[in-house]
């Protein structure tokens, strides 16, 4: 099944707004409670002595074992197989990164939730390793077509009539 390039331009425009809009659902609430957030304050101050220490610091590793997900997760590899349509390769780019997408919100918003509730700019410096990440899944073409193994042919189905058009005029 060839892909009309209406459907590949409109599928492209789909994922790009997914994708920003997971970014904005993390960086909104981050950037609040950045401007709220006073380094100075002493919400904690036996905190680097007690439980809570340990915990936040166990936040740290949640958050870095969300990012290693992203990328090397089973439920974030591709699944792909050599009778797949690239409608069906479009399908299963769009299932991995949400979840891809998902799992960075979720560790952005457990970053911003701690430097919110303990001070420590650890967490700012996590929240931004993960919004670092987001710019190595950006949805790109290429990144669809290295992604999904996609051949010259059908790479090319994908901008077909575009061409055609383009040589029109």
């Amino acid at each position: 099944m060839e892909v009309k390039p209406a459907e590949w331009k409109n599928y492209h425009h789909q994922i790009y707004q997914i994708y920003h809009g997971i970014i904005a659902v993390t960086l909104i609430p981050f950037a609040l409670l950045f401007l709220e957030w006073d380094s100075g304050a002493t919400k904690g101050e036996g905190l680097l002595e007690g439980f809570l220490f340990i915990l936040f610091a166990q936040i740290i590793w949640v958050v870095a074992f969300m990012s290693w997900y992203a990328w090397k997760g089973s439920k974030v590899q591709y699944k792909l197989e050599e009778e797949m349509t690239v409608a069906q390769k479009m399908q299963e780019f769009k299932k991995r990164n949400l979840i891809k997408y998902g799992v960075l919100a979720l560790g952005g918003l457990i970053a911003a939730g701690a430097m919110w509730i303990q001070p420590f700019f650890i967490f700012v410096i996590a929240y931004f390793a993960v919004l670092v990440q987001y710019s190595f899944l950006r949805p790109s073409e290429d990144k669809f077509v290295r992604d999904m193994r996609l051949t010259k042919e059908e790479r090319m189905s994908l901008h077909d009539e575009t061409q055609k058009k383009r040589h029109l005029f």
